[in-house]
């Protein structure tokens, strides 16, 4: 595994730790870019070995994204954070441990997954790559 930061500065905790999130849900078995605190777009196995077209995928996903409804999906997960899911891939953390009410439901408040899809939008507004995650070992 690889990780490649494309900002100048180095990465906050929460970067580091919504980086650790999503290791850790696709099982280091997916490349994606980081594009916001809580928030990356997961990136196809095909460009794995082509850090630019690894950007590219992520900023077409992004332009896509801002410029379609923001559909999205919620999902209560085994380390009690919330994930939201939105078209073209693009996926968000919620910033802290879901209540217990929402992980004894198994369903997160509307409230949190609209705060989270709203970090989404916030980052695909952005369009900034702050890091790639690159499942290999390095690209060439």
């Amino acid at each position: 595994m690889q990780l490649y930061k494309l900002v100048e500065r180095n990465l906050s905790e929460i970067e580091e730790r919504t980086i650790e999130h999503f290791r850790y849900y696709f099982d280091d078995k997916r490349c994606f870019a980081l594009i916001g605190e809580y928030v990356i777009a997961a990136l196809s196995d095909e460009n794995c070995n082509n850090l630019e077209n690894l950007k590219q995928e992520a900023v077409e996903n992004m332009d896509s994204l801002i410029h379609t409804p923001p559909d999205f999906s919620t999902y209560v997960m085994d380390d009690k954070y919330g994930l939201v899911v939105m078209n073209y891939e693009i996926y968000g953390v919620s910033p802290e441990v879901l209540s217990d009410e929402e992980v004894e439901s198994g369903k997160m408040t509307i409230v949190t997954g609209l705060v989270v899809r709203g970090m989404c939008l916030e980052a695909c507004d952005a369009g900034e790559i702050i890091a790639i995650y690159n499942k290999e070992d390095s690209i060439l």
